[in-house]
């Protein structure tokens, strides 16, 4: 039998949710007041589910102001970043001798479905169908080079960047490269040019920085 939720852990899936997907913003006020009635359960639940969130860093209590969504800590997103430019760049140079025609393929179809989600998803489900599809993209010209101990490397490290990636495809500015970047690269592999893919996806991880600067807490 289903254990079923209580009011506190159903409050607490919704807030991180919402801050997940980028409906509520990092640095931007959290109500107990205007999400208990959101949720239509007490401020006991919403108050005890935003401190398991503060626990996990995605919300802090400041004194005398309350509650809000963790602005992202630059200091520390540049730390994995680091890793993960070094993973995806050195994966990149290593898979493109073993690309084949299937892989672009279906490096297409998932940038055409990226394409598809802009243009029909809602605003909020946008980030977790956008990330899903760009890690599609990814993975599936990285894994031509076969070193799953590298890709499943990167894989955590997507993951320990998980918040800074969903706000990251959550802003206004993926929205409006993330498609065309992928183009890029593709092409890139379609002529078989070597420079020109590492051009491309070099170009393409720099976006990280430009759509976070907003989000940031502080200065490295």
């Amino acid at each position: 039998m289903v254990k079923p939720k209580t009011l506190t852990e159903a409050a607490y899936e919704d807030i991180k949710q919402w801050i997940l997907e980028g409906e509520i913003t990092p640095g931007s006020k959290i109500s107990l007041e205007d999400t208990a009635s959101r949720l239509e359960v007490s401020m006991t639940p919403i108050r005890e589910a935003l401190t398991k969130l503060q626990q996990e860093g995605l919300v802090e209590y400041i004194p005398r102001a309350g509650w809000r969504a963790s602005k992202l800590s630059k200091k520390t997103y540049f730390k994995y970043r680091e890793l993960q430019l070094l993973l995806e760049l050195t994966l990149t140079e290593l898979a493109f001798p073993y690309v084949t025609d299937e892989a672009i393929k279906s490096m297409e179809e998932a940038n055409e479905r990226l394409r598809y989600f802009l243009e029909t998803l809602p605003k909020k489900e946008l980030p977790r169908a956008l990330l899903k599809e760009n890690d599609t993209i990814h993975m599936t010209l990285f894994s031509c080079y076969g070193n799953e101990v590298m890709t499943n490397m990167l894989q955590n490290v997507w993951d320990s960047m998980s918040y800074y990636r969903m706000v990251m495809f959550s802003t206004d500015y993926y929205r409006e490269i993330g498609y065309k970047d992928h183009e890029q690269i593709i092409k890139a592999l379609k002529k078989k040019d070597a420079q020109a893919v590492r051009y491309a996806m070099e170009h393409h991880l720099s976006d990280g920085p430009i759509c976070l600067e907003e989000n940031f807490d502080e200065e490295l």
